[in-house]
C-alpha cells in the first residue's frame, strides 16, 4: 500500500490527466481549501489566511462548521482582490458561550462583518480603530442545529472550515438603460494604495434586493470560471501553554468542471455552492500510478476519493520527562452528506440522530445526541522499540465509554471533527468528555511514553472493510478502460497529530500529518 501524508495526498510525480478532474494538489493551490481543525475554547485562538496568487479578482465562499455534525456556523461570501491576502482569528465570543470571528482585515465580505443586527448573544460590532483601519467581531451562529437535543453553543467553539471558490470577477455593462450603466465589480474589490478596496458597499448593493446580482439577476455574467490559485494556512495558538499550531489546508485543484461558468456564484445567505457540486471525476494517487475515478451516483463521492484511507498512522508522545502531551485531530470533510436523512450511505454506517423520535404514544423511541452517528475503529500501538501493546480488537478504548460497553469494546469516532487526546490530556487544550460532561475531545489510553499508533476503520463486523467503501462507476488508469462498480475502499478523512512539550521554562508545539494506506479493486489493488 502506498502511504500519503494528509492533506496533501497526492504524491508531486503523478501528472495530471488531460482530462478535466479533482486532484489534491501537492502544490498547495486550488479552487477548494479544507481547514481540518479550529479550536476556539479555554481561552485558544485559530488564525486563517486565505491567499489569492493570482492577478485577478475572485469571488469565495467561506464556510465555518462546528463539529459534531459540520452545520454551518457562519457563511458568507469573500472578495479577493489580486493577489489578495484575506485572514482573521476565531476565539471566544466575548458575549456569549460560543465563537466568534475577529478580523482587522479590509478585504471585502457580503455581508459585511460585524453585523449589529443580529440578536444578541450574537450581534456582531465594528469599532474604528486610530490607525484608520477598522475591528470587526461576528459571533458564530447556531441556527442550522438549534432543533437537536444537544444544541449548544459550545458546539460552535470546534470544528473546520471549507473555502471555495466560486468565480473570477470582471465587470458587467447593461445596455438597458440609457447611458450603457457599467458595473466594475473588479474595481470595486480591488484595494487602492491605502490598501483598502475602492468600493465594498457597491458589492453589497449588487447582491441587496433589485441588484444586479440579486435573484440571478443580469449582472451575474460578471463571474466566469473559477481558475484556482488560492492557498490557506491555520495557526492554533494555545494560548493557556503558550504553543501553537501551523497546518496547511488541502487543497483541491480543477474541483468545478470546465464547463461551470458562473454557476457557482450563490449568494451570500444560500448554502450552496456545496463539496457535493463539483466535477465527478477525481484523481487519485496509488503505487506509483494515477486513477481517474468518476461518480455518477452521486458527486460527493468525487471529493471523499481524495481523502480515502483504510487506516491513518501518526507518532504518540507522552515521555512525562518532558510534559509530553499528543493529540490526534481525525476530520471526515465529507461525513454530513453521508449520515443526515433516512438511512447512512456507504462508507459511512451509521445515521446521525440529532433530534428525539417520540412514538404515537408520546414515548421517546430514539434520543438525539451529539454521538449518535459512530464509526468503530481498531487501534493498533507501539513504542519506539517495536513491542506492540495491542492487539486488536481489545482495549485501548475511548473514554468515557458508552453505556454497558464491556472491556472488549471497540472504539468508536462519533463526531465529524474529532479531537482524540492521548491518556486524556490535550496538547491543543480542548475539553476531554467525562461520564457528566459532553465535550469535543475524548481520550485515548496509551502506555507508551513514546511511539506511534495505527487506527484502522472498521464496520463492527469481522470482516475488515465490508461497508467502508464507495462504488465507482467508471475507471481507467494509464488511458485503459476500467471496470464499472470497483471499488475505492476506507472512509474520507483528513487531519494531523499535535504534540507539546516542555524544554526548561518554555513550552513547543508542533503537528505531524497523518499517513494512510488506500485501496480498493478501482486502484487495481
Amino acid at each position: 500500500m502506498k502511504k500519503k501524508i494528509l492533506p496533501l495526498a497526492v504524491a508531486s510525480s503523478v501528472a495530471v490527466s488531460a482530462q478535466a478532474a479533482m486532484y489534491l494538489n501537492p502544490e498547495g493551490t486550488g479552487q477548494v481549501l479544507l481547514f481540518p481543525y479550529y479550536n476556539a475554547e479555554n481561552g485558544n485562538e485559530t488564525s486563517i489566511h486565505i491567499v489569492n496568487t493570482q492577478d485577478t479578482v475572485k469571488a469565495v465562499k467561506v464556510r465555518i462548521m462546528e463539529y459534531v455534525n459540520s452545520q454551518e456556523v457562519l457563511d458568507f461570501n469573500l472578495y479577493l482582490s489580486g493577489e489578495d491576502h484575506f485572514a482573521f482569528t476565531i476565539f471566544e465570543n466575548p458575549n456569549g458561550e460560543g465563537a466568534a470571528l475577529i478580523t482587522r482585515d479590509n478585504s471585502c465580505t457580503v455581508p459585511a462583518l460585524g453585523d449589529s443586527t443580529v440578536p444578541a448573544p450574537y450581534t456582531g460590532s465594528t469599532t474604528d480603530n486610530a490607525d484608520g483601519s477598522k475591528t470587526r467581531i461576528q459571533p458564530f451562529l447556531p441556527y442550522q442545529y438549534t432543533g437537536d437535543v444537544y444544541a449548544s453553543d459550545y458546539r460552535t467553539k470546534i470544528g473546520h472550515v471549507e473555502v471555495i471558490e466560486m468565480g473570477v470577477v470582471s465587470s458587467y455593462t447593461d445596455a438597458d438603460t440609457t447611458p450603457d450603466t457599467v458595473y466594475n465589480y473588479a474595481a470595486m474589490a480591488t484595494h487602492d494604495s491605502t490598501g483598502v478596496p475602492a468600493n465594498c458597499a457597491g458589492l453589497v448593493t449588487a447582491w441587496a434586493e433589485g441588484g444586479t446580482w440579486y435573484n440571478g439577476g443580469a449582472g451575474k455574467a460578471a463571474i466566469t470560471q473559477p481558475t484556482g490559485g488560492l492557498y490557506g494556512l491555520s495557526n492554533m495558538l494555545n494560548n493557556s501553554d503558550a504553543a501553537a499550531y501551523g497546518v496547511e489546508a488541502g487543497a483541491i485543484a480543477d474541483f468545478w468542471a470546465s464547463n461551470t461558468g458562473n454557476a457557482g456564484h450563490t449568494d451570500p445567505g444560500s448554502v450552496l455552492p456545496s463539496l457535493a457540486e463539483g466535477d465527478v471525476v477525481s484523481l487519485v494517487p496509488h503505487n506509483g500510478k494515477s486513477y481517474s475515478l468518476t461518480f455518477t451516483d452521486r458527486g460527493i463521492d468525487a471529493v471523499s476519493s481524495l481523502f480515502m484511507a483504510q487506516d491513518i498512522s501518526n507518532d504518540v508522545m507522552t515521555n512525562a520527562d518532558l510534559s509530553g502531551e499528543t493529540d490526534w485531530i481525525v476530520t471526515f470533510p465529507t461525513r454530513r452528506y453521508y449520515v443526515n436523512g433516512t438511512a447512512a450511505v456507504k462508507p459511512f454506517t451509521d445515521l446521525y440522530v440529532g433530534k428525539n423520535t417520540v412514538a404515537a404514544d408520546g414515548t421517546i423511541t430514539v434520543a438525539g445526541a451529539p454521538n449518535s452517528s459512530c464509526e468503530t475503529v481498531l487501534i493498533d500501538q507501539w513504542d519506539r522499540e517495536e513491542s506492540n501493546s495491542v492487539t486488536p480488537p481489545g482495549q485501548p478504548i475511548f473514554s468515557p465509554p458508552p453505556p454497558g460497553a464491556t472491556p472488549a469494546a471497540k472504539p468508536t469516532l462519533c463526531y465529524e471533527t474529532n479531537t482524540i487526546a492521548v491518556n486524556g490530556v490535550s496538547a491543543v487544550n480542548a475539553t476531554v468528555s467525562t461520564a457528566d460532561l459532553t465535550a469535543a475531545a475524548i481520550s485515548l489510553t496509551n502506555t507508551n511514553p513514546e511511539g506511534w499508533q495505527r487506527l484502522t476503520f472498521w464496520d463492527g463486523t469481522t470482516t475488515e472493510l465490508t461497508n467502508h467503501y464507495m462504488t465507482v462507476s467508471a475507471q481507467a488508469e494509464g488511458g485503459a478502460a476500467g471496470t464499472a462498480g470497483s471499488h475505492i475502499n476506507g472512509l474520507p478523512v483528513m487531519g494531523f497529530a499535535a504534540f507539546e512539550y516542555t524544554n526548561g521554562a518554555k513550552n513547543f508545539g508542533f503537528v505531524s500529518d497523518h499517513k494512510t494506506t488506500v485501496g480498493g479493486s478501482a486502484l487495481d489493488d
